[in-house]
């Protein structure tokens, strides 16, 4: 696991600025604490930092082979595989590293190479033979690579936004539709970035380029669409099969090895295999809450108990509203997922014991886990039964109307559902996973800013990336969205960035190639159902966890912001949410905005994840 960085020219005599190359390196010097690198060409730089995982004693990246000169950041899982597979057609190697095996298999296969591979990774190629540079990611997006142009004639890649910034002492415009996207969502769909001119390199993509020139060539590597064609039921001893060999391949490491737990399902039985491979030498590790409600450690410590491995924990309070400063830091932009900061401190907490941590993320897209997904099938069914027009126009006008307060009845609270039987499926997957409504951001949005917009919303573009979904089941639409949206977007982004600033790498076997690409051929109803969700994972779980732990209803891990906020005194309230930056940006109606912030303050209605939102985004202007 590493960091990366690269400077390419774009036009055919722009001098590369002096040192520039240093100071992006030393930008991301977090994501590789072990060694560095710097390599000059002609016309293209290449840096890099190292944390060493496999054969540690290696020589530092940037990696010469040949013509080849690479920059390359994750782990490639098949490495020994592919490497015996070289090695009988000639091919001879100095070292037992996957980074070689990369060179190697490049050289051979050009960019078919990117497919024959089962890992996480990003990396630059540069072919002095022919003057090209490719640029590569991963299928599922689980390692970030960040592309802009400048504006004097250079292409700049990072593994983070902090190694783009480095680069000059410009200040990148931001997006206005990266700000709508984040108010809604919490998060960024790729290739936004939230900066002008800045992008990311989509999941699964490779790009070429050549030094002195600004056209890109695009190629698509691996498709989720095909992915998604329907294949061969998974018997419950193959799915276990596909369980196991994951976690094994993922655990191959010449330093220590553990696990995020939470005592659910997913990194229950990630934990569970890693510790009977290891006979229990596993130290897993767990962040909780300090409110009723949301405290999962009880649980995640019985579930290590059972599985006779060392858990560490960490407890959280309202003290991390404070830290947006923070948040901007780690993530280079808005970014409001509010387990970031636990996740970041309990990786600090795991980086005293192990180098590299396991962690059950992708099997909710995989398996259909989230509390959402119910919620829209049972949507989906009852829409089915409904013409079109009844929907858009007698529900969409029924829950325009109806009355919204946290005071009514449970039962009567019915704006929501209302709401999304009124919506298609896109636009109803985006409210689903939104964390501030249409109707709030239209009310506290500034005209100017709307008027900036020109129409976009977030909804849109779910539309237009729901429209590309080539299996149109619904729930597999779904799926085909959570996996181009929240799941590069939201979760590995989460776990990146906060395990790579604290020095220890993640690893995901859910996304393992073989796992992944048998659960997505399957159909959704095996999965997901009335009554039933996560049903094939639940099964093949039964070796490793007992009943009660595969029974168990998903509870997310997420902090308790609503009341954290009402805890502050009302002036440092006001100060964590609004500032300078925020009130002349234009973005918000002040007055409309002040309205909703009393509005909850005082408790007549729920909005803090609007709140904490709000708060990211006034420190990220600043």
């Amino acid at each position: 696991m590493c960091g990366l960085v690269a400077i390419a020219r774009t036009y055919a005599n722009a001098p590369v600025p002096s040192g520039a190359i240093s100071r992006m390196r030393e930008a991301i010097a977090h994501r590789g604490p072990d060694d560095r690198g710097e390599w000059f060409g002609d016309g293209i730089q290449l840096g890099h930092q190292r944390l060493s995982i496999v054969d540690v004693e290696r020589p530092p990246q940037p990696w010469l082979r040949g013509s080849l000169s690479l920059v390359f950041n994750g782990e490639i899982y098949n490495y020994k595989t592919l490497k015996k597979e070289l090695e009988s057609v000639g091919e001879i190697f100095s070292t037992d590293c996957d980074t070689e095996v990369l060179a190697a298999l490049f050289s051979r296969y050009g960019n078919k190479a990117f497919s024959m591979i089962d890992g996480m990774f990003s990396c630059i190629i540069y072919d002095d033979s022919n003057g090209n540079i490719v640029a590569a990611r991963d299928r599922f997006g689980i390692k970030p690579l960040y592309i802009a142009d400048d504006e004097n004639g250079f292409r700049l890649f990072s593994s983070e936004l902090a190694g783009i910034k480095a680069f000059s002492s410009r200040r990148w415009e931001h997006s206005n539709t990266g700000i709508e996207q984040f108010l809604t969502l919490g998060y960024l769909v790729e290739p936004e970035t939230g900066y002008k001119g800045i992008r990311q390199l989509l999941p699964g993509t490779v790009e070429t380029y050549r030094v002195g020139c600004s056209s890109v060539d695009t190629d698509t590597f691996w498709s989720i669409n095909e992915a998604m064609q329907p294949g061969k039921e998974i018997s419950v001893d193959d799915g276990q099969e596909l369980l196991r060999s994951a976690v094994l391949r993922q655990s191959v490491a010449d330093v220590p090895l553990g696990s995020f737990l939470s005592g659910g399902l997913d990194s229950g039985v990630i934990t569970s295999i890693l510790s009977e491979s290891r006979e229990g030498n596993v130290d897993a590790f767990s962040a909780g809450f300090n409110e009723a409600g949301f405290d999962e450690i009880p649980v995640a410590r019985l579930a290590a108990q059972n599985m006779g491995i060392r858990h560490h924990e960490r407890y959280f309070d309202h003290t991390l509203l404070e830290r947006t400063r923070d948040m901007v830091d780690i993530y280079g932009g808005a970014f409001a997922d509010n387990a970031s900061i636990p996740t970041f401190e309990v990786s600090k907490l795991a980086s005293k014991h192990v180098k590299v941590l396991l962690s059950g993320d992708g099997a909710d897209e995989l398996f259909f886990g989230y509390r959402n997904h119910r919620a829209l099938f049972m949507e989906s069914a009852i829409k089915s039964a409904m013409p079109s027009w009844f929907r858009t126009n007698v529900l969409r006008w029924v829950a325009e109307y109806y009355p919204n307060s946290p005071s009514m009845p449970r039962f009567l609270r019915a704006k929501s559902t209302l709401r999304a039987l009124s919506m298609g499926l896109a636009e109803g997957y985006c409210s689903a996973m939104s964390v501030t409504s249409r109707d709030v951001l239209n009310k506290i949005y500034h005209k100017d800013f709307v008027s900036s917009l020109q129409g976009y919303t977030t909804e849109k573009r779910f539309a237009e990336i729901a429209s590309l979904a080539e299996n149109r089941d619904p729930m597999k639409v779904m799926q085909y969205l959570d996996f181009k949206t929240y799941l590069p977007g939201s979760v590995l982004t989460k776990v990146d960035r906060a395990t790579m600033r604290a020095g220890v790498e993640a690893r995901v076997p859910f996304l393992d190639n073989a796992l992944s690409q048998a659960v997505l051929s399957q159909p959704s109803h095996l999965n997901l159902g009335f009554g039933q969700h996560k049903t094939q994972l639940r099964q093949w779980s039964s070796p490793w966890l007992p009943a009660s732990s595969r029974a168990r209803v998903k509870k997310s891990f997420t902090s308790p912001l609503d009341s954290w906020f009402r805890a502050l005194q009302y002036p440092r309230f006001c100060r964590i949410i609004m500032s300078d930056s925020l009130i002349d940006s234009n973005i918000f109606d002040v007055d409309s905005l002040q309205r909703l912030m009393d509005e909850h303050y005082r408790g007549e209605a729920n909005h803090g994840t609007t709140l904490w939102s709000i708060a990211v985004l006034s420190r990220a202007l600043t």
